[in-house]
This record gives C-alpha cells, sequence and structure tokens, in this order.
C-alpha cells in the first residue's frame, strides 16, 4: 500500500482498492454464492444491512495501513449512500462496523485467516467471525467454524453435525447476528432462515427457479393448447 501524502491533519490521503490475493475458482465460486444470496435476502428483509463482498474495510481515517478485507462481511445501519457502488468501505464514513465477517481459506490465506484476523476483526469491532473451508477441511481442519466476541475473548459458536437428508447438509452453525443458519452442503456454503424455513438463493438457486418457472409456463401452455384442440375435435364430430 501507498499514500499520495503523510497522514498529517489536512493531508490528502489514499485508500488503496483490493484487495489483491491470488485464489482458485472454487473460493471464488464459494464467495459469489454467498454474496448473491445474503444482498438478495438483505434487501428484502433486512433493508438495513450493506453486504461487503472481498473489499478493503478501513476504519482509521488517516491510516490507511490499517484495513482489513473479509471475503464476506454484514454491517446493520451503514448510509448506503456512502458505501453503494464504492472501491472501499471507509467506517467513518458509512457510520457502522461490519458486526459479522466471514473468511474462505485459500492455501495462500488460511494461516492467516487463524491467526491474524481474529485480532484485526476485534480492532476493527466485529462481533462475529466465521471461518470456512471449501476443501472440506484439508486447510483449517473442519469446513466450519465460527466464533463470537464476548466479554473481550472470541469464544466458540456450536457448529453440529447433521445426518445428511435431502438438503445434503452436514455442518450446521447458527449465527446470531445475522439471524441465520450457516449449513455446509458440500460443495456449497448455505444460508437458512430458520424462523421461516426457507433456504437463502444464491444466482445457482435464482436461475433453477427461473428455469423451472418456464418448464412450468410451457407444460401448462401446452396442456391449455391439448385442451383446446380436443374442445375444437368435439365441437366438429357434435
Amino acid at each position: 500500500m501507498s499514500m499520495l501524502a503523510a497522514c498529517q491533519p489536512g493531508a490528502e490521503v489514499y485508500y488503496p482498492e483490493g484487495p489483491k490475493v491470488p485464489e482458485g475458482d472454487m473460493q471464488m465460486r464459494r464467495r459469489i454464492e454467498l454474496a448473491v444470496a445474503l444482498r438478495s435476502w438483505m434487501s428484502e428483509h433486512r433493508p438495513d444491512a450493506w453486504v461487503c463482498c472481498d473489499i478493503n474495510i478501513y476504519y482509521r481515517e488517516g491510516n490507511p495501513r490499517i484495513v482489513v478485507a473479509p471475503d464476506i462481511a454484514v454491517a446493520f445501519g451503514a448510509d448506503r449512500a456512502a458505501v453503494e457502488n464504492k472501491p472501499t468501505y471507509k467506517v467513518w464514513e458509512a457510520g457502522a462496523v461490519p458486526s459479522f465477517a466471514l473468511e474462505i481459506a485459500s492455501h495462500t490465506t488460511y494461516k492467516r485467516d487463524l491467526h491474524e484476523k481474529p485480532a484485526s476483526f476485534a480492532d476493527l469491532g466485529v462481533t462475529e467471525y466465521w471461518r470456512f473451508d471449501p476443501t472440506g477441511g484439508d486447510l483449517l481442519g473442519t469446513p466450519l467454524a465460527g466464533e463470537h466476541r464476548r466479554d473481550g475473548h472470541w469464544q466458540s459458536i456450536p457448529v453440529i453435525a447433521e445426518t445428511p437428508g435431502t438438503d445434503g447438509v452436514l455442518l450446521r452453525g447458527h449465527s446470531e447476528a445475522l439471524g441465520l443458519d450457516l449449513c455446509w452442503a458440500p460443495p456449497k456454503l448455505r444460508l437458512y432462515h430458520p424462523a421461516t424455513a426457507t433456504w437463502l438463493r444464491d444466482h445457482e438457486d435464482e436461475a433453477a427457479a427461473r428455469q423451472a418457472a418456464e418448464a412450468r409456463a410451457k407444460a401448462a401452455e401446452a396442456r391449455a393448447k391439448a385442451a383446446e384442440a380436443e374442445l375444437a375435435a368435439l365441437r366438429k364430430r357434435l
């Protein structure tokens, strides 16, 4: 990172975009799925929420060296005009600190996710930190782990193993910050709203729903045409 000017009162400060961390297709796809699902659901149910996706979050005005860039972060009560379509998230402009952060482990980041990020997120003011290992646990030792901040310390959030059912969920943990369950259903990390017993939809779910709706519409049209033809044939016989 670089600065255009020294961090002095009145000096112009450069807050770089980022991060520039190499990652694989697996991590990118899982991050996009979560970001789309959260943004879509929050826009309808929690319009005061803002979902950050892999951008630099600055929280010390005048010091661009103090920065974190979680794969996913959620802040409640942010000033939308200060964050929408912006290349970075500046806490002093947004007016809200993210309460939820999630990192998706990769070979280049998992050690920092384990040993450095907890302190950084505590300093930022995050109250809930989750780690997701899309390899199934090869990097972090477990596919899913979460911690919440209590009395100045990170405390583990229970993650329960489930018997695989039709939804394919193997692990489930509840996020108090979001009011949602985080569910490992390989290869995805899915989100579930227990109060309404509904799954949050990502872009693939939305596409599948559209295709199913189109198929139902075509089937209904075909049935209507068949009924019309049958009626026409009956009229002709009469």
